[in-house]
């Protein structure tokens, strides 16, 4: 199980986060972060989120209970789009079947037609 909650070109991890709200980075990792965090809202809505929390073990239980949350929407998602598909089959088939019907329909009055 990938736990990152950011997805986007090149991911930050959890612990890159967690070591720029520490203040473990570089210099230059630091500001990487803050380009990232220039470019992309949602980056930044996310390390401005973090730094609320007042202990890294919150810190760490939010980022787990997001992450749970995260994947059980995203299999819930998935399973909706199944069963959703799993609808619309009988639909097409009744449609395939109309459309044999009306071209079965269509030969027979040819048909009639030209014998009269």
């Amino acid at each position: 199980m990938n736990d990152n909650i950011l997805h986007s070109g090149e991911e930050l991890s959890d612990e890159q986060l967690k070591n720029y709200l520490k203040g473990y980075l570089s210099r230059e990792d630091a500001h990487d972060i803050e380009e990232r965090m220039v470019d992309d809202s949602f980056v930044n809505d996310a390390i401005e989120g973090l730094q609320q929390f007042s202990s890294n073990k919150k810190l760490d239980d939010y980022v787990r209970q997001l992450n749970q949350h995260l994947h059980q929407q995203m299999a819930e998602q998935k399973q909706r789009s199944y069963k959703r598909r799993l609808k619309d089959i009988p639909w097409i088939i009744q449609a395939l079947i109309i459309v044999l019907l009306l071209c079965m329909l269509a030969y027979v009055v040819i048909m009639f037609v030209k014998e009269h």
